[in-house]
């Protein structure tokens, strides 16, 4: 991480825009605020790009927005040089955005609801993953739910999406999630060697690496995906703190997400993507592609709003009575999609 980039409008040197929230809501909705944040860009982009830092808690097919926005240069196009720093686990990043280390991440949203109903200053800006993206799987001898009862499973970090997709899990398969034990054990990659090593005897693991872990003889007991449940997997959130006087910063952010999201959605750019993904998960590239197929026609939004049934379903499971609108803000999408921004880029290669 480059020192000072995050506190620097997460950006060093370069200039930043310093359009802040409460000008940009004195400004009419649609074209009109989509003007005034790309003039506040071209004078940005003139002094060269604002350096950023950007968290992300999770490494898989989640985060291809992001890996897109950088490799396809999207972030540089909207005026940012964006530097993804990765964390194992949302509890690190969350602690690095409050700390103020990254202002700006990609992480789950249970870790989003935990730290700001406990007063850190984070928020939801949009939603990249809107169901459970996950296959339950478990050891090799275990064939029926019953034998998990006193078992081992492991999970990214406590109070993420990981932990609670497998607590969601073992309910729906009849068994109380007091009667297991839960490790921390980190990201994906790491929960799968767990697995193979039989240091634990189930984990939650998304599309494509659950195929790596069919590949090795393990088996799903219930795959999440199919079920249909609202839940608000992961998003991308800031520091309010730091979006006060930094607006636009957001702003382009989100346009290099959305013309992202464009490039992903349109099958002429499969192999493309894939070619581009296969960088950041080096796993084999039949079950990256059959992952990737089932993120893009299932997953991935153009616009990939916050849904409150999402948030809701997460807040009525832990009994939390604030209201969803309390842990994100669709403002910044609405504003892109009412300039129908990504009918400019839908035909961009």
């Amino acid at each position: 991480m480059r020192p000072g980039n995050a506190h620097a409008a997460g950006g060093g040197s370069g200039v930043s825009p310093r359009l802040s929230r409460r000008q940009l809501l004195t400004i009419p909705a649609g074209a009109a605020l989509a003007e005034v944040l790309a003039k506040t860009r071209a004078s940005v982009q003139a002094q060269g790009p604002t350096r950023l830092d950007a968290g992300m808690s999770f490494f898989n097919l989640d985060g291809v927005s992001a890996w897109i926005a950088q490799d396809k240069r999207f972030f540089e196009k909207y005026g940012l040089s964006v530097t993804i720093v990765n964390f194992q686990g949302g509890a690190k990043a969350v602690a690095a955005m409050a700390a103020g280390d990254v202002p700006i991440a990609l992480l789950g949203a249970a870790d989003i609801i935990n730290a700001r109903s406990r007063g850190v200053p984070l928020q939801a800006v949009a939603g990249l993953i809107n169901k459970f993206p996950f296959d339950f799987v478990v050891g090799k001898n275990i064939t029926t739910p019953a034998q998990l009862r006193g078992a081992k499973g492991a999970i990214s970090s406590f109070g993420g999406s990981s932990e609670f997709a497998t607590r969601f899990a073992l309910t729906k398969l009849g068994i109380n999630p007091q009667d297991v034990t839960l490790l921390q054990v980190g990201d994906e990659g790491s929960r799968l060697a767990a697995l193979s090593t039989g240091q634990i005897d189930f984990t939650v693991l998304t599309a494509g690496m659950d195929l790596v872990a069919f590949d090795m003889g393990f088996k799903p007991l219930l795959r999440l995906y199919t079920l249909d449940q609202p839940f608000q997997q992961t998003v991308i959130a800031i520091n309010t703190a730091w979006a006060k006087t930094h607006s636009a910063i957001v702003d382009s952010f989100l346009r290099a997400t959305v013309a992202a999201n464009v490039f992903i959605k349109n099958p002429l750019n499969t192999a493309a993507a894939l070619a581009l993904i296969h960088t950041h998960l080096p796993i084999k590239e039949a079950n990256l592609k059959q992952g990737f197929l089932l993120y893009r026609d299932q997953f991935y939004s153009v616009y990939p709003f916050v849904t409150v049934p999402g948030i809701e379903f997460i807040l009525r499971t832990r009994k939390m009575e604030q209201p969803a609108t309390d842990f994100y803000d669709n403002s910044y999408l609405q504003a892109l999609q009412d300039a129908n921004f990504a009918a400019t880029l839908a035909k961009s290669p």
